[in-house]
Order: structure tokens, then sequence, then C-alpha cells
């Protein structure tokens, strides 16, 4: 069941009977009552406040998916008694934020959340979205019908909502980064995705949205010395990671030895520790059998084997692989767009729920903030003439990695370079021409400046422009994940930091290194490389390469498929990879290819 849902219909007088109908087939019991208009989940329960958001607020109903991170900051700016705060939920707090600031609350709210407010008073439908994205909100409407909530199954398990499939959106994927193309869009013909940092209202006139938040350069944000720059962002990662702690709740982090999930280890260890509770730590590594054919990131995960309080417990995912699931195409229903490591995920999330674990830390995106690699900066010093900085910086990065100097600037030079007319792409999923030319699919834009902060403010927009959401790792997603280094402190302090605190003495991504400095391992804290997430992947995909093709050549001649998936040069790439080659076409391609059959089979014109 969705963990966001809600009903609302505008008509005067409202279709009760379709109400609850809808809540049916959301599996709420149909004694439930509808208030006035509309019916909504109990998600994002009120707690002990249930009975005084009734009285405090009679007027209005919320469904919500939320944790908020700033709860104190929000009781004072409320006025709310503390010791009465501490005994209401987050809804609540939504309620008085909306209550007070209407719809302009979003600015004053810190967390991960998606919730919707219906007003009796304006008969009005408040929807509202979190800066980063971490909670979907999707929503259909039609007429006077307007329904929510966190999946698009939930959607269309609705009566009266058409399965019809969003040809320009899946059209779209023929090229890489091409699946985030009109990125409100989702692959349901009119089932729209609520963008990240956005609030939406609708009544009987139509829909207004708006945009509440974007990343800035804001300069002041960062001391001007490097060591209070690094004291700074140090303070803010730690607030980050302790307002995703939950009390009485099993917290596991996901470790990978790389720099950005370490980070969120050894710093939610110290926490944890301070307050005497432990950390599970879960790893992704070879499994026994295949040590001896490829290595793995085992010498930096046991880095953490001797702190006080982590568990680690290795995930190897044995028998898995990329095509895992493809005889159940209705797990793939809500979108095609899934990783081809995802078994590797969900291994991780069996071994969490075995554990009773609540919430999983991740290290996702650190790219955006603190682990920003930088290497703009080069190029910013080229064009700002700065060649003594330049010459030294190459030179340090020539000692620590071994990179050409030349070879470095050359790389710069061609990120700047627009895409030639004619250029052609690697295909991400094999459409056929003519469903392909339905989806005016464009080369991706690159940013052409040469300023760091300004190409990474471009690159950050650019993701959260995607309606980013939790899609792509698992087939399920039972269990509840946060990513500290994407909370919104972080991403604004790191945006603003000078480019000569991200690039240093020959290494990239210095923030992090520099911030955690004695907190992270040493081995960690300057490692320059790191290895696949699963590094036997091609090994895994060739075991079930039969599976595959197998599976692929059941696709008849008079499949509707073939109108859209190029089925017989799919069939032709299923061969065995060497795997010491890279190969993009068994990483991504093949894989991405057999996940939009699966999707596909939902519609029915779309079926033998």
């Amino acid at each position: 069941m969705s963990a966001l849902w809600g009903a609302v219909d505008f008509a005067s007088p409202a279709d009760i009977s379709w109400l609850r109908r809808t809540g049916v087939s959301l599996g709420v019991d149909p004694g439930k009552p509808c208030y006035g208009p509309c019916i909504f989940s109990t998600s994002g329960a009120l707690h002990s406040s249930d009975g005084l958001a009734q009285t405090t607020f009679p007027h209005l109903t919320i469904a919500a998916d939320v944790r908020l991170h700033n709860r104190e900051d929000l009781v004072g700016a409320l006025g709310i008694d503390p010791v009465p705060a501490r005994q209401v939920g987050d809804s609540y707090l939504l309620l008085a934020a909306y209550e007070k600031w209407g719809e302009e609350c979003g600015c004053f709210l810190l967390g991960e959340f998606a919730f919707a407010i219906w007003d009796g008073r304006r008969r009005r439908l408040f929807c509202c979205r979190d800066q980063i994205g971490f909670r979907p909100f999707v929503y259909w409407r039609m007429g006077p019908r307007f329904l929510f909530a966190s999946t698009p199954g939930s959607i269309l398990a609705a009566p009266d909502v058409p399965r019809k499939l969003n040809r320009q959106k899946l059209a779209g994927m023929v090229i890489g980064g091409g699946q985030h193309y009109y990125p409100e869009d989702t692959f349901h013909a009119g089932i729209v995705s609520l963008p990240a940092a956005s609030w939406l209202t609708v009544d009987m006139t139509g829909v207004r949205q708006q945009l509440y938040w974007e990343p800035e350069i804001r300069p002041e944000l960062v001391p001007r010395k490097p060591e209070d720059a690094f004291e700074a962002l140090r303070q803010l990662l730690f607030k980050a990671v302790e307002c995703r702690l939950e009390d009485g709740v099993t917290i596991a982090a996901e470790l990978s030895g790389g720099l950005d999930s370490s980070a969120v280890t050894a710093i939610a260890a110290r926490h944890l520790e301070n307050s005497g509770r432990n950390l599970l730590a879960l790893s992704a590594v070879l499994p026994e059998d295949r040590r001896n054919q490829a290595l793995d990131e085992r010498e930096f995960i046991d880095q953490f084997r001797s702190w006080p309080g982590v568990r680690i417990e290795y995930v190897t995912a044995p028998g898995n692989g990329p095509f895992d699931s493809i005889e159940t195409p209705d797990l793939f229903a809500d979108t095609p767009l899934r990783t081809s490591r995802f078994y590797l995920y969900e291994a991780l999330e069996r071994a969490a729920r075995s554990n009773g674990t609540g919430v999983v830390l991740r290290g996702d995106m650190g790219e955006l903030g603190p682990s920003c690699k930088g290497q703009r900066y080069y190029t910013e010093l080229a064009v700002k003439f700065q060649w003594l900085t330049l010459s030294r910086e190459l030179h340090k990065l020539h000692t620590i990695q071994g990179t050409a100097p030349l070879r470095c600037m050359a790389s710069r030079v061609r990120e700047l370079l627009p895409h030639f007319p004619g250029h052609r792409f690697d295909p991400f999923v094999l459409l056929t021409g003519d469903f392909a030319r339905s989806g005016r699919a464009l080369p991706p834009l690159a940013s052409s400046t040469p300023n760091q902060r300004q190409h990474q403010a471009a690159v950050m927009r650019r993701f959260l422009g995607r309606a980013f959401n939790r899609t792509g790792q698992t087939v399920h997603g039972h269990i509840r994940t946060s990513d500290p280094l994407l909370d919104k402190r972080v991403l604004e302090f790191c945006l603003a930091a000078p480019p000569n605190l991200k690039v240093r003495n020959g290494y990239g991504r210095y923030l992090i290194r520099g911030s955690l400095d004695g907190v992270l391992p040493r081995k960690i804290q300057w490692r320059t490389g790191k290895l696949p997430f699963s590094p036997d992947y091609f090994s895994r995909y060739n075991a079930q390469l039969p599976k595959a093709r197998e599976w692929v050549a059941a696709v008849g001649e008079k499949d509707p498929i073939r109108s859209v998936i190029d089925v017989e040069r799919l069939g032709k790439l299923l061969q065995p990879v060497e795997p010491g080659v890279r190969s993009k076409v068994a990483r991504d391609t093949v894989p991405a290819t057999i996940y939009a059959i699966c999707f596909l089979r939902q519609f029915p014109e779309y079926r033998p």
C-alpha cells in the first residue's frame, strides 16, 4: 500500500460513492468516513495529538509521509509548548505550519516529507514536497476528481483511472539520460509527479504550482579561513546524521568503503556510541567462491571492524543477477527504471529487515555536495590566467594520482564543448526507430560554464528537477532509507564553498576529506579510487544469459512489444562478456531494455 494517498471530488455535491470505492481499492474499511468531499489515508499518523489536531484544526485534514528534522525550531516559531510538543507527531506540526504560514510553509520545514492538506474553509487542497524530493508525490486529475499517492500503482488501482502508456516519456529513454526528459511526467499518461521543493494547490478554479526553494550560491555561508570552513561543514554533517537517528529504532548504514558511505557510517557510529546504541553496517561484498576472481572493498570496509558499537554484516547475494524477477513483470509496473545491480540492493534490504532495522542510512549522491570532485576548478584557473596555481595543482595531481597535466586539461576542455550535430549516442533502451521518434529525444545538455560553483549549481538543479524519488534500486522498497549527505543545509554550504576547498593538494573531493579529518579512517580519507559496487557483475550476467535468451525468444513475431522494442537487436546482443571488460551494453542497455518490456506488459495493448 502507498505510504501516502488521498482522493478529493470538487463537484458539488461530491460523489461519495466514488470516494468510498476509491478507498476500498486501497484496502480501506468501506465504513471509513469521508471528510466532506475527500477521503485520506492515515499515513503520517498524528500519534497522541490526534484528538488535539481535531480540536485545534477542525477544518483541516492531512495525509502525510513525513520525518521532520527541525522540530525544535518549528516548535519555537509556532509558539507551541515544548513539553506537549514532544508528544505530538510531525503531522500535527505540518498542520500548525500550514495554519500560520499558508502556502509558504514549506520554506520553514526541513526534513523528508510529502503531504496533502484539505482546507475545508477554503475548499482547497494544498500539497507540498520536501526540498530534495526524498518522499515521492504523484497525482492525477480528471474533471472535478483529484487523486494523489506515493506511487502510480496506487492511483491506477482507483476506479475510473485509465492505465495508459506515456509514449513520449518512454521514447526519451532511447539515449542515456533521456529518462529524465519531461521531469514532471511519469511513465503513465495523466499521472504527474510534483517536483521537489514545490507546492501545489487545487480547487474548483484549477491547479496552481510553485517552486519554493532552489539551490543558490551564497558565499556568506562559508567562513573565509579554510580550517574554519572545514569545522563548519563538520558540524553540519554531524547535525545531518544526528537528526536521522530516530530513538527506539534500530539503525543501519550501507557501507561500501567509499568516502560517502564511510563518512555517514563514521558519524552515525559516534553519535550512537554516545547514547549507548549500536550501528549495523551492511556491506555488499563478493561471495567467497569468487574472491579469487576479483577484488572487492573488504580492506576498506574492515577499517570499521574494530570500532566500538559497529557490527559489520557482509551481504553477497549468491546466485542472483540482473535478470532476477523478470518473470514477474508486475514488480516493474510503476516504472521501467531499474539499476542492473538491484539484486545487491535487494539483498541489503533483506539483511536490514532480518535485523529489525527501522532506518537505513546511505551516502548516495554525496558528489552533489560534500564529496564534489570540483574538477572544473582547473578550467576556472586557466580562464582566469592563474597559471602558477594551476601548474602547482596539476603537478600535485600527477604526484598523487598519476594523471598527466595535459590529459587532465584536455578532459576539462571537452566538458565545455557542446555536442555537434549528428553526434551518435549509445542507446540506453533499444527502441524501434518509429517509436523513438515520438519522444523527440535530444542530446543531454551539459553545463558549459568554466566556473566551478556555477557548474555545480546547474548539476544540482538538474538533479532536483528530475522529480527525484526512490526508484531504481530495489523492486520492493520496504525499508525506509535516508541520505544525510543530501541534507538541504549541507548542499547549500557545499555549493557556496570556494573551489579551492574542493580541489586541494592534488586531491579531489577535498571538502569531505578536510572536514572529517580525525573522524574517517585515514586509509579511507585519502583513497583516490573505488572498485565497482558489484565487481562480479559480468559473471552474474553471463550466468543468467540462458534465462534472458529464453525469455526474449518467447517474444513472438506478432507480439505488439515489437512495435516499441527492437527485439531482434536485443537478441543479438545477448552474448557472454569477458569479466575483465566493462561493457556498457551488458551493464546498462540490455537490462534496461528487458526491464522496459516488463513494464510494458501491464498495458493491454502490449500483451500477446
